[in-house]
C-alpha cells in the first residue's frame, strides 16, 4: 500500500538508494595474489610465470576438474613441464581424490584443467579455489576452462566477462569489463596490474553507455599494460548517471576556506593564511601524504614541522590508505577534530582509491562546513575539484581518464590542472573544457595560490592562475582562457573577473 502512494519519482529514488547501500566497494588494490590465464591449453610462458609466482618453496598442485582424457592428458602435460629440472614440486590431482581440500589448503601455485568453464563454476571445492588468491598464491588455467573465470562462472577474475578465442558472440553486461583472448594470448593479473603475456592479442572492452560509445583497448606488443581499478571503475560509472552531468553545481564554498596551490614552493604568506583560518595556536591539522608512494611518506614530516613552527597546536599526518584505516575509529576520531586538512603532492589518482565512498571523505567535508580550511598543492590541487584531471594509475598525460574522473568535489563545477605555466599545459587544460563545456577549467601556475571563499577565487603567489570558460566566444582569437595574477579576484560562478587591472596577459 506504502508503494501505491509514492510518486514514480520516489519510487525510482529509493531503488537507487537502495542499489547504492548494497553496491560492494571496489577494493582498489586489486587481488591479493595472481591469475595467469592462457588462451592455450598449454602454453610454455604462462606455465614459467606460474611457476615463478609460487614462491621460493613452491608446493603446486595441478587439479583436473573433469573426467576427460584430453583434460588428463594437458595435465600429464602440464606436470611434466612444471616439474622438468625441479623434482617434487608438483602434485596431480583430479576432484575425485580425497586430499584435493587439504592440498589446495598449502598450495602456493593450482593450476586448473578442464574442457569448459561449467566445470569450473560447479566444482565442489570453489571456495578453497578462491580462498588461495587470499593467500597470496597463483592461480592459472589455460583453454576454454579460462571463461569460468568470470562473473557468469565462477567469479574469480574480478568484475570481468571473458571469452575464449573460439566463443560465441554474446552482448556484454553493462558495468562489467570484457576480456576476448585471441590465439596465443596469455595474461597475468597480479594485484590490480594486468600484464600481456607472448606474442597474441587481448582485446578488453567497456561496454555502450547510454552517453558514450563501446571503448575498446588492445594489449600487444606495443601495450602491454592495463589497470583493474580503472577499468572497475569506468565499467561501474559507464553503468551509473552520465558523469560529468550536463549541469553542474555551481563553483562556490559555502563555509570554510579552500587553498589550491599549484605545486612548487609554497608561499609564505599562504602557509600563515592557512593556519590562522584554522585556528591558530589552537589549529587542527590533518597531513595527507597519500597521493605519494609507501617509500617516500616518511618524507611528509618536514610539512608537518612547517605547520608546528607557524604555530599549529596539533599536527597529525595520517598515511594509511586501506579502507579499514581510513574508516577506523582512530582515523576518524583525528578528522573529527580537524580544522584544517593538508592534502600533499604525488599522483592524484591514490587520493580516489583511499578516500572515495568512505566516512573519512564525510568528515573532511565537515571540515569545511565548520568554517575550517582545505588546502592542497599539485596533486593535492587537483583532487579537490569535481571533474579530476591527469588521473590514469598508468601515467600523468591522459588528462580525461575514464574511471578516474571524479575528484574528491570539494570545489563543484571545476577542473584543476597545476604547474600550468612552467609545464606549458595550456592546451591541455582546453582539451578537457572542449569535451566538457560545462565544466570552468583552472590552471595554477607553481607558488601560486586561488583561495576560494563563497564564490569568488583569490589570487597569491609569483605566479598567475588561468581560467577556461566555454560559455564565452573567443572570436578565433589565440588565447581561449584568462589570466589572473596576484591580488586579482575571479568570480566563480560568474565567471568574470572582479578586478580587471589584475589581468596579466600570458609572457611567452
Amino acid at each position: 500500500m506504502l508503494f501505491q502512494r509514492l510518486s514514480p519519482f520516489l519510487i525510482c529514488f529509493f531503488v537507487f538508494l537502495c542499489s547504492g547501500l548494497c553496491s560492494e566497494r571496489i577494493n582498489p588494490a586489486g587481488i591479493r595474489g595472481a591469475i595467469i590465464l592462457s588462451a592455450e591449453s598449454v602454453n610454455d610462458e604462462s606455465l614459467q610465470k606460474f611457476y615463478d609466482f609460487s614462491g621460493k618453496e613452491p608446493k603446486i598442485v595441478i587439479l583436473v576438474l573433469d573426467g576427460s582424457k584430453t583434460s588428463k592428458d594437458h595435465a600429464t602435460i602440464i606436470q611434466e613441464k612444471i616439474s622438468k629440472e625441479k623434482v617434487n614440486v608438483s602434485k596431480l590431482l583430479t576432484v575425485e581424490s580425497d586430499t584435493v581440500q587439504e592440498n589446495i589448503k598449502t598450495a602456493t601455485g593450482l593450476w586448473l584443467v578442464g574442457q569448459g568453464p561449467e566445470s569450473l563454476k560447479n566444482c565442489k571445492y570453489l571456495d578453497s579455489i578462491k580462498s588461495l588468491i587470499n593467500r597470496r598464491a597463483v592461480l592459472g588455467a589455460g583453454g576454454r576452462l579460462i571463461e569460468g573465470f568470470g562473473i557468469s562462472g565462477a567469479d574469480i577474475f574480478p568484475g570481468a566477462e571473458i571469452r575464449y578465442s573460439l566463443a560465441e558472440e554474446l552482448k556484454q553486461k553493462r558495468g562489467t569489463v570484457r576480456y576476448d583472448f585471441a590465439k596465443g594470448s596469455s595474461l597475468i593479473l597480479r594485484g590490480r596490474a594486468i600484464r600481456l603475456l607472448g606474442e597474441g592479442e587481448i582485446s578488453i572492452t567497456l561496454a555502450t553507455s547510454d552517453t558514450r560509445k563501446e571503448k575498446n583497448i588492445i594489449l600487444n606488443e606495443g601495450s602491454r599494460v592495463a589497470d583493474l581499478t580503472a577499468l572497475r571503475f569506468a565499467a561501474v560509472a559507464r553503468n551509473g548517471p552520465d558523469f560529468p552531468p550536463q549541469k553542474l553545481s555551481d563553483p562556490r564554498v559555502e563555509k570554510g576556506t579552500l587553498i589550491i596551490i599549484g605545486g612548487g614552493a609554497m608561499p609564505r604568506a599562504v602557509m600563515k593564511r592557512f593556519i590562522q583560518i584554522a585556528g591558530g595556536d589552537q589549529a587542527s591539522i590533518v597531513v595527507l601524504p597519500t597521493a605519494v608512494p609507501d617509500s617516500m611518506v616518511e618524507d611528509s614530516g618536514s610539512i608537518a614541522n612547517a605547520f608546528r613552527k607557524f604555530g599549529a597546536k596539533e599536527v597529525t599526518v595520517l598515511s594509511e590508505r586501506t579502507l579499514s584505516k581510513v574508516d577506523g575509529d582512530e582515523y576518524l576520531q583525528v578528522l573529527k577534530r580537524a580544522t584544517g586538512i593538508w592534502f600533499g603532492g604525488g599522483r592524484q589518482w591514490r587520493f580516489v582509491d583511499a578516500y572515495h565512498d568512505t566516512k573519512a571523505l564525510g568528515l573532511m567535508r565537515e571540515v569545511l562546513k565548520k568554517g575550517g580550511v582545505i588546502m592542497g598543492s599539485s596533486a593535492g590541487a587537483s583532487i579537490q575539484a569535481e571533474y579530476l584531471v591527469r588521473g590514469n594509475p598508468l601515467g600523468n598525460q591522459d588528462m580525461m581518464a575514464e574511471g578516474y574522473e571524479k575528484g574528491l568535489g570539494f570545489l563543484e563545477g571545476v577542473a584543476v590542472d597545476q604547474h600550468f605555466a612552467e609545464r606549458n599545459r595550456f592546451k591541455d587544460l582546453a582539451s578537457v573544457v572542449d569535451r566538457f563545456p560545462q565544466v570552468l577549467g583552472i590552471g595554477i601556475d607553481e607558488g601560486t595560490a586561488l583561495i576560494v571563499k563563497g564564490p569568488v577565487g583569490l589570487i597569491q603567489g609569483k605566479g598567475q592562475v588561468h581560467f577556461y570558460d566555454r560559455r564565452k566566444e573567443t572570436n578565433g582569437e589565440d588565447k581561449d582562457y584568462e589570466s589572473v595574477g596576484s591580488g586579482g579576484r575571479y568570480q566563480l560562478v560568474q565567471r568574470k573577473v572582479l578586478n580587471p587591472e589584475k589581468v596579466e596577459e600570458k609572457k611567452d
